[in-house]
């Protein structure tokens, strides 16, 4: 006769600051917002750190390794150098004799080009600028970087003493990219519509081509928000705003999942929307979708330490890409400095603050290490990203800090945000960021990626330190699972890769009211629940989120006599150790050899603690060893905590640095 046994388990993590080996450590956030002063003075930090690649013959920065990237990092150290000539700032970010030779550069043949590659994408047939002299590869990317640098040079012009028929080349060039066929409406590559807003606002600056910035844009947010699909009438956004990278393909297409890093980066069409808005733009029909969206962006992408709250559709191919980053802070930028697009006045200051902290972390993390961090974050290596994408990094951080500082953003309000979240019901997938800790739960991952289930896909701390992995598979994963008698697994809630259509497994119990089509914003109370069956086998994964703790709950039924079940809690880093305090006061090392749960007062993970509190009669303890995986390069040992056949109900408390 089959035995049905219900066993369940729950949590609460707190999480604090740990020694993990992640490549960027990042400090809590600092209690204001970075002043003039402040910009100008974060800047001149990591010019130290570009110096080295300056190549005094070639009058131009001359990254190592990969050239791909020479047109980017010249076009924003010429954006640094520009701005701090037309400002009047002396230091490291003022240097007008390489400004001069790097806009000669920009504007000579071995960067600009009237016609791309033969062999170019279609969606590439007009005049811009190319990748770098021994790469003739094209992008709307660096025709945007380095047209809004020189409209910075050409702002410039007097103080950098450019000549006149070099002003003259400017204007040209950059007119030409802007009404050329890659740029001027209708022209589009996916729903990218950031490039054109810059190349039509430097458009604008140089050649006080008004109408067509204004006109420009404006068809572009109407095009951008409309189309057929519901509920939110647009290809570009799911039910909740998730992104949807390839807008032509199915909605359940793997880069269709979301991205953070794109997201973000298309939503820094806002950088330039009150600009528009003054040349003319009326207010686009959509506006409230616009503000849903900047809503959805800031709660669901981004940590409180500046950093990405990420999983991306387009998997290895951009996860954890430093180089993305500071395009993606162009969101935060932009929503900082548009009032008609935030969602309320309080959202500019924290779009400020997280954008201060991206900023500061970074350089801290430079100034650490003595020399940039690598290009790929957590030591992922799938995708391997030359040095020049470090260096090319640093130079659009470096970047960003002197568009904040001409944005006026010196001078503006900075707050910490409250405790935010977002949750997309189509797949699932709810982020999380407070002071405290960031994580994310993927249910229906679109086949993406390795990770995903009904539990947390990473834990960090309050320093974006990673204490719980980044997203690991089991047994480098939270989660549950039922083994039967001989050894085969019969469910695990952290089940990895599951296409979109099925039966969503993971829904809000508890959470604020939704604000238009999202659910999405600030919280203090928010539960979620999933659940996954397996023939005879159900289980499910229960949390509570506050903004100190995330309190958790596993249950099952249906084992069959015979069948082990545990709960598996990850930890970050090779070197981490997990220890027991017992209660006769010991603090003892644990390992692979079982101790009673009934003994333990609390587990220590490296970055948080595992408190039992009632029901541990019978449950057993022990630590495994997670071997490495595409996803979790750096596993620390995995607590296992075995669910004893005869006990229905377990619970545990999880807490970091003693709070």
């Amino acid at each position: 006769m089959r035995a049905l046994h219900q066993s369940w388990l729950v949590a609460a993590l707190v999480l604090a600051s740990c020694g993990s080996t992640g490549p960027v450590s990042l400090p809590a956030p600092e209690a204001s917002g970075l002043d003039d002063d402040g910009y100008v003075a974060l800047s001149a930090r990591l010019q130290r750190h570009l110096d080295p690649i300056w190549d005094e013959r070639r009058g131009r920065y001359e990254p190592p390794g990969f050239s791909g990237t020479v047109a980017q990092i010249n076009a924003n150290l010429l954006l640094v150098h520009a701005t701090a000539a037309r400002l009047g700032v002396t230091g490291p970010p003022r240097d007008d004799r390489r400004a001069r030779r790097i806009v000669a550069y920009l504007t000579g043949p071995q960067a600009w080009t009237e016609h791309p590659l033969p062999d170019a994408p279609p969606w590439l047939r007009g005049p811009g600028w190319r990748a770098a002299p021994s790469n003739p590869n094209s992008h709307l990317v660096f025709s945007a970087e380095v047209a809004e640098a020189l409209a910075q040079a050409y702002l410039a012009r007097d103080a950098l003493v450019l000549d006149p028929a070099t002003v003259a080349t400017v204007r040209d060039q950059i007119s030409r990219t802007a009404v050329g066929p890659d740029f001027a409406w209708p022209a589009l590559r996916l729903n990218q519509l950031n490039w054109h807003a810059t190349l039509f606002a430097a458009d604008a600056t140089v050649n006080g081509a008004q109408r067509i910035f204004a006109e420009g844009l404006g068809q572009h947010l109407e095009r951008f928000t409309g189309g057929t699909l519901a509920p939110t009438d647009t290809p570009n956004l799911g039910p909740g705003l998730r992104f949807r990278y390839l807008p032509a393909r199915a909605a359940a297409h793997p880069a269709n999942f979301d991205s953070p890093e794109y997201a973000n980066i298309v939503l820094g069409f806002s950088r330039h929307y009150t600009a528009a808005r003054a040349a003319g733009m009326p207010v686009p029909v959509r506006i409230g979708l616009l503000r849903q969206w900047a809503l959805r962006a800031i709660s669901g992408y981004w940590t409180h330490t500046g950093g990405l709250n990420w999983d991306t559709g387009l998997g290895f191919q951009r996860w954890h890409q430093s180089k993305k980053v500071p395009l993606a802070q162009a969101a935060l930028l932009g929503v900082a400095t548009a009032p008609e697009l935030q969602p309320g006045p309080e959202w500019g200051a924290w779009a400020k603050w997280l954008l201060d902290a991206g900023l500061r972390g970074y350089a801290d993390a430079a100034d650490q290490r003595g020399t940039l961090p690598p290009p790929v974050g957590f030591g992922l290596r799938v995708v391997a990203q030359g040095r020049a994408n470090a260096y090319l990094t640093a130079a659009r951080y470096s970047g960003n800090a002197m568009r904040a500082l001409t944005a006026g953003l010196g001078t503006a309000p900075a707050q910490p945000p409250p405790a935010l979240y977002a949750y997309d019901s189509d797949t699932g997938r709810l982020a999380v960021t407070t002071a405290a800790y960031s994580t994310a739960i993927v249910a229906v991952n679109h086949r993406a990626f390795p990770y995903g289930g009904l539990d947390l896909t990473r834990l960090f701390d309050a320093r974006s330190e990673p204490v719980g992995g980044i997203g690991g598979v089991a047994p480098a994963a939270f989660g549950l699972q039922v083994v039967g008698a001989g050894g085969q697994l019969r469910l695990r809630t952290a089940y990895g890769p599951r296409g979109a259509g099925a039966t969503q497994p993971l829904r809000l119990t508890h959470a604020p009211a939704p604000v238009g089509a999202v659910r999405a914003g600030p919280f203090m109370d928010l539960r979620v629940q999933g659940e996954i069956r397996r023939s005879r086998l159900r289980a499910s994964s229960t949390y509570r989120f506050t903004p100190n703790a995330i309190s958790a709950r596993w249950t099952v039924h249906g084992r069959r006599p015979g069948d082990r079940a545990h709960v598996t809690f990850p930890s970050w880093g090779g070197s981490t150790r997990v220890y027991a305090t017992l209660r006769d006061g010991r603090r003892v090392r644990l390992g692979q050899r079982p101790r009673s749960l009934e003994a333990v007062v609390s587990l220590e993970l490296g970055g948080y603690t595992v408190r039992p509190l009632h029901g541990a009669r019978g449950g057993r303890v022990r630590v495994v060893r997670s071997a490495r995986s595409r996803s979790a390069p750096d596993p620390g040992p995995t607590l296992v905590v075995d669910l004893p056949a005869a006990r229905d109900s377990l619970a545990v408390e999880l807490r970091t640095d003693g709070r």
